[in-house]
């Protein structure tokens, strides 16, 4: 029987990054990946801010593009555009990074094993046991603790009592051609994308990402969006087949228990009013990883020692999260006019100008630009009649 200090189910990013955080401590560590490919498959735009990128270390090489600015269209025709001197996001190669994040895991000493579906967790007082789908047999894996990050619609976390997730949506993506396109573009609108929006990411040279987020009929949302954007001229072909990913809105009902704790996208750790997940995923690997060793370090893996982890995840994002549940939620109720309403309020009062100038407002933190610009009352919640 295998034995370890830790398993990590799944190996995206998030689990990868919490393995190598471990195994450079000295602790035996393995990741159990069920795909036979590493870095596949992608279903994401790969736009992260550059405070991600530099704080993570990436790899310059792994950059496509670097931009600083992105215009909105609101439904009714108005364009907000928003720019900053200084690049605000990369556009990294998000397949390349996975299998990156996988090397650096194995670099550090953990097993990286492909191909290894976990069909059970058997948590016990004195360990855990693993039953591992293999070449369609079973293999037994022994640890004292274990870490998910097994995704999006896993049924692992509340098969062992972690409870459901609560909200969650559906991203969709094709790659296309696009003619002079030099920055993000955001369509918002019930017709194309009801409660999130549609985006266009140039990636490198003519090509870039189109796709959007929608909570059903995803498939026709993408098909009208991908005609619209032909229609008007902004996209000339369309290069590959759709690809689809379930994106986690909200937490299940507990992230921790004695001996395992919930991370990355399993856990709703993510921005509720974009989706990305990333960032948000490597830090909450830094606090599992931390609260991880010390358990494995002090051999106590109660639900008190775990629960540190909830607690830090709670003080550094708790609020955040919290505020952009609330943005998203209140976003998802309003009608297009009352979109276009605050898009023209948002040109008469120069808002872009002025979210540019702020430096309380940053790419990531979506919960505190809300916050920050409700106490300064700088949204029109009431109706302007000067903006209709």
């Amino acid at each position: 029987m295998n034995r370890y200090d830790c398993v990590i189910v799944g190996g995206g990013p998030v689990g990868c990054h919490t393995a190598s955080e471990l195994a450079k401590h000295g602790h035996q560590v393995a990741v159990l990946e069920k795909n036979l490919t590493v870095g596949q498959p992608v279903c994401c735009t790969g736009l992260i801010s550059f405070q991600c990128f530099k704080q993570y270390a990436i790899p310059v090489e792994l950059v496509l593009r670097e931009l600083s600015s992105a215009s909105v269209y609101a439904p009714g025709g108005t364009v907000l555009h928003l720019a900053r001197p200084e690049a605000q996001a990369v556009v990294i190669d998000r397949g390349a990074y996975n299998a990156h994040m996988a090397r650096q895991a194995q670099e550090n000493g953990a097993d990286y094993l492909l191909g290894h579906r976990v069909s059970e967790i058997v948590l016990n007082p004195d360990g855990v046991i693993l039953r591992v789908i293999q070449n369609g047999r079973e293999v037994l894996f022994a640890t004292r603790s274990v870490a998910l990050a097994c995704g999006f619609g896993s049924r692992l976390p509340q098969a062992i009592g972690l409870g459901k997730v609560g909200q969650w949506t559906v991203g969709a993506q094709v790659e296309v051609e696009a003619t002079d396109l030099r920055e993000v573009e955001i369509f918002l609108g019930r017709e194309l994308a009801p409660g999130y929006f549609a985006w266009l990411v140039p990636v490198e040279g003519k090509r870039a990402l189109a796709g959007l987020m929608a909570d059903k009929c995803t498939h026709k949302y993408l098909e009208r969006y991908l005609s619209m954007l032909q229609e008007c001229g902004r996209v000339s072909s369309i290069l590959t087949k759709p690809t689809y990913r379930g994106i986690t809105l909200s937490a299940p009902s507990r992230l921790c228990a004695p001996r395992v704790m919930l991370i990355g996208d399993a856990a709703g750790q993510v921005k509720p009013l974009t989706g990305g997940g990333l960032y948000f995923g490597l830090l909450c690997a830094d606090m599992a990883s931390s609260a991880l060793h010390n358990a494995i370090e002090k051999d106590d893996f109660s639900a008190r020692r775990m629960k540190v982890y909830n607690d830090e995840l709670r003080k550094k994002l708790g609020r955040e999260i919290r505020f952009g549940w609330y943005g998203h939620k209140l976003f998802a109720k309003m009608s297009d006019n009352t979109i276009q309403r605050m898009a023209k309020w948002a040109l008469r009062h120069k808002m872009t100008e002025r979210i540019a100038a702020s430096t309380q407002i940053a790419f990531d933190w979506h919960g505190a630009a809300f916050f920050h610009l409700f106490k300064q009352g700088l949204w029109p919640f009431g109706s302007d009649k000067k903006d209709k």
